[in-house]
């Protein structure tokens, strides 16, 4: 693989095709779509209830800070901390509004500018800057707290942006991430099994997962993305550790309403015949993982 030539993909296709749950993003270069100058906050607001949707009872309470059950926001108050691949910025903007020193980066310019947007809708201001989490051009020991969400995974480079991540952590300080998660039901079901082999796609592609994957993962509706990895929980372990990260856990992503996912859905009988044992550790449907680690002190 050109993984020079797959970063411009990954960075074009997402400049492109903004992660917006759905929520129509006006785009700088299309006609036809919501001027850009003329977002409002509703637009965002959306996004965020959309996310809460999703992830209430998983990533927040109803009602809590966004992600609050996964990050322990007294622990970063007051702290340096750095968001990569940030969106639409709804988790910049709870950032600041939990006193964290956030600083946002994104491969694309249309997710700096939309996040800058966000933020001074709502009179708030944080770092936000085009960078490439691969090869950051923060000095050594910057941030005491470093948040990506669902990035690692779309980067030719993933063990370089981890150890990045590991190189611009301050001694002591800690990672979280989401990633796809390889060990899942949803992933040898709904990919391999049905995609791959029921729809044909390991032949289309010759029995390519990484293909298979890009494909039926984000932007499905599009065509697929230029690039998506799913890793096992063991092998998500050892490119944190291996970058020096100590404390490493990785636990399944449990989101509740996956469980009503197809076939559940339309099938219900799969929730009283799945095995505890798949329930307990694939995280029933959930595609994703968690990741934790810490740098030594």
């Amino acid at each position: 693989m050109d993984t020079e030539k797959k970063n411009k993909e990954v960075e074009e296709w997402w400049h492109k095709n903004p992660f917006s749950f759905g929520v129509g993003a006006p785009k700088h270069d299309q006609v036809g779509t919501i001027p850009f100058e003329y977002i409002n906050i509703t637009h965002f607001e959306t996004i965020e209830r959309r996310f809460r949707k999703h992830s209430n009872g998983a990533a927040q309470d109803r009602d809590s800070p966004v992600l609050s059950t996964l990050i322990d926001y007294e622990w970063p108050r007051g702290k340096k901390a750095l968001e990569i691949a940030i969106g639409s910025g709804f988790a910049v903007v709870e950032m600041v509004k939990q006193g964290v020193a956030i600083t946002g980066i994104d491969l694309t310019d249309f997710a700096v500018d939309w996040t800058k947007k966000n933020l001074s809708l709502r009179g708030m201001h944080a770092e936000v800057l085009k960078m490439d989490a691969q090869a950051m051009t923060f000095p050594d020991n910057t941030f005491d707290f470093v948040y990506a969400w669902g990035t690692y995974m779309h980067m030719p480079h993933t063990e370089e942006a981890i150890a990045e991540t590991y190189r611009v952590l301050k001694p002591g300080g800690r990672v979280m991430t989401y990633m796809y998660n390889r060990d899942s039901w949803s992933f040898w079901f709904n990919t391999i099994l049905v995609k791959g082999i029921l729809f044909g796609g390991l032949i289309k592609y010759r029995g390519d997962i990484v293909k298979l994957t890009s494909r039926y993962a984000d932007g499905s509706t599009k065509g697929g993305n230029p690039l998506t990895k799913f890793y096992l929980k063991k092998h998500t372990k050892k490119m944190f550790k291996d970058a020096g990260f100590v404390d490493v856990t990785s636990v399944p992503f449990r989101v509740p309403n996956e469980a009503d996912n197809w076939p559940l859905r339309r099938l219900p009988i799969f929730k009283y015949i799945l095995p505890p044992f798949l329930k307990r550790h694939l995280g029933y449907f959930s595609y994703g993982q968690i990741v934790t680690g810490e740098k030594r002190s």
